[in-house]
């Protein structure tokens, strides 16, 4: 999993708790290593008399872009997490196979499910951390939670990946959503899947 160490937690569908929190500590230590030397950058700033403070603010600059950077990307993260937990509460978990890769672009990963591929609903799949590429222990497929025309959330067997995904195509699979029934619909509004979900 790239620079990430060996998950702790099983990937076989039954510890979606793990997996959140997991990919939640990663993401606080990635702000701690980053968000909070910077944040110390801009303070020390105000550790120093008044004449020399003017030397320092170049450097107090830096720290507090640094700080935004790092505090915008640390919430973006822990959103797409978020996510994640609502579908994994509402939905149980079901091993998807013959999944097929459509295409990687910008970090974001199309993939669809099923053997017909040409009837399925193309997803965009979203790793919460940004990491690159195409997980490794995708090749068979994924442990999948929640409604193909709404979306849902996935855990990579082996490596354990989280994934948020919806359909690539919002407005395509409008009429699948429409004729999906209001149990259906109550349940992708309880996990936050009715509307689309904006990727930053």
């Amino acid at each position: 999993m790239s620079d990430i160490t060996p998950v702790l937690y099983a990937t076989d569908g039954t510890d979606f708790r793990g997996a959140l929190k997991y990919h939640y500590g990663i993401a606080l230590k990635r702000f701690a290593k980053y968000g909070l030397p910077c944040a110390a950058m801009f303070l020390q700033m105000y550790m120093w008399p008044m004449e020399y403070r003017g030397y320092l603010l170049p450097i107090a600059i830096v720290g507090l872009l640094g700080f935004v950077f790092t505090s915008v990307l640390f919430y973006a993260r822990t959103s797409v997490i978020w996510n994640c937990s609502r579908v994994f509460r509402t939905y149980p978990l079901e091993f998807r196979g013959s999944l097929e890769k459509v295409k990687l672009e910008s970090r974001r990963l199309y993939l669809r499910f099923g053997k017909q591929a040409d009837q399925s609903v193309t997803m965009l799949a979203k790793d919460p951390l940004g990491r690159a590429g195409w997980p490794k222990g995708m090749v068979d497929g994924v442990w999948f939670a929640g409604d193909d025309p709404f979306g849902g959330a996935a855990i990579v067997p082996g490596t354990g990946e989280l994934l948020f995904m919806q359909p690539s195509e919002w407005a395509l699979a409008a009429e699948a959503r429409d004729n999906a029934g209001g149990v259906r619909i109550k349940q992708a509004k309880r996990a936050g899947i009715k509307r689309p979900v904006s990727y930053r």
